[in-house]
């Protein structure tokens, strides 16, 4: 009897309430280990001298005008230029409004990149915000 009463109360204090809750987990607040970022929290993210800010549009979207540092690798030529980006830090991902930009996480999620983060609404929304753009010079 005291074997299983040890047991049992083993297990509730080993067992239960020391795993973190799925719910704090950041994990489960990105969507798939991809997080979110607003314009106004990536322009001073981005604008560090060794931020990763990938634009995922085609060429002549981007050559059409694009966000201020933003280099350009094509959602299609993503995952064969992955040797261009460092795993271990923020990569920022924008395309028009960010559909793209998700798809470009999730192959970033998939190659094994630790913080793929989208800027929602994308160079849309970073234009809208009145953030500094660049147009390439012909």
């Amino acid at each position: 009897m005291k074997g299983i009463a040890f047991i049992l109360l083993s297990a509730f204090l080993f067992g239960c309430g020391t795993q973190p809750s799925k719910i704090d987990s950041p994990q489960v607040v990105t969507t798939a280990g991809v997080s979110e970022i607003s314009p106004a929290a990536a322009k001073p993210a981005v604008e560090a001298a060794y931020s990763q800010f990938v634009d995922v549009r085609s060429v002549e979207e981007y050559d059409a005008g694009h966000a201020y540092r933003a280099r350009n690798i094509p959602l299609e030529t993503l995952a064969s230029n992955l040797d261009k980006l460092e795993k271990n830090e923020p990569v920022y991902i924008i395309c028009r409004t960010d559909n793209r930009s998700r798809q470009a996480a999730k192959v970033l999620v998939e190659a094994g990149f630790a913080q793929p983060i989208v800027v929602t609404g994308g160079t849309e929304a970073w234009k809208a915000a009145g953030y500094p753009m660049e147009v390439p010079k012909k």
